[in-house]
């Protein structure tokens, strides 16, 4: 298994957790509350439906990375990307589908740039 590979599985593992932490903490909110709540007091915020989307997009990028997929990360990669856009359109505002607050942002973000790079230096390699 190549470096690249290995750093793939961390970071899937981190988003996996996180959203995992974030159903837990959100369990007693509704499926769509705006306000989210926060992982550990502090940094990312989820609902419900946050929350299991990041689990499936985690699960996802981990599934290529364990496959050796990189249509699974990249695909992944691109959810993050979505949920990032999300954070900006409806950050504050009364619709807010993820219960995302600014610091999703960084997170979403990292992820999306973290497992892009990643996937498109591999097939760089190639």
């Amino acid at each position: 298994m190549s470096s690249i590979r290995r750093a793939e599985l961390v970071v899937s593992i981190v988003a996996l957790v996180m959203g995992v932490a974030g159903a837990i903490v959100a369990r007693n909110l509704s499926f769509t509350e705006p306000t989210g709540e926060l992982v550990l007091s502090f940094g990312p915020s989820f609902n419900l439906l946050g929350a299991l989307i990041m689990i499936v997009l985690a699960a996802l990028a981990l599934a290529g990375a364990l496959l050796g997929r990189h249509g699974l990360v990249l695909a992944s990669a691109g959810g993050f990307l979505l949920i990032a856009i999300q954070v900006l359109s409806q950050f504050g505002r009364s619709t807010n589908w993820l219960g995302t607050r600014g610091s999703n942002l960084a997170f979403a973000l990292g992820l999306a740039a973290g497992l892009g790079a990643l996937v498109l230096t591999e097939r760089g390699r190639l």
